[in-house]
């Protein structure tokens, strides 16, 4: 029993440190990329409003 195997313990370093860089940059580009979409699906939501609003005067 002195000999446990701790099972939960990881290395330090997985990856090494290009794999890690590559990673960073990969992960900034993903977070760009889904505020870039956010921005866009605001943007549509504010265009279909606009034009809701005009069919919606117009029938008044």
């Amino acid at each position: 029993m002195a000999e446990e195997k701790n099972t939960n313990a990881t290395p330090a370093n997985i990856l090494t440190q290009e794999q890690d860089e590559l990673l960073d940059l990969y992960i900034q580009k993903l977070d760009s990329f889904f505020e870039e979409l956010k921005q866009a699906e605001k943007t549509e939501v504010a265009i279909e409003t606009q034009h809701l609003k005009r069919i919606l005067s117009k029938s008044s």
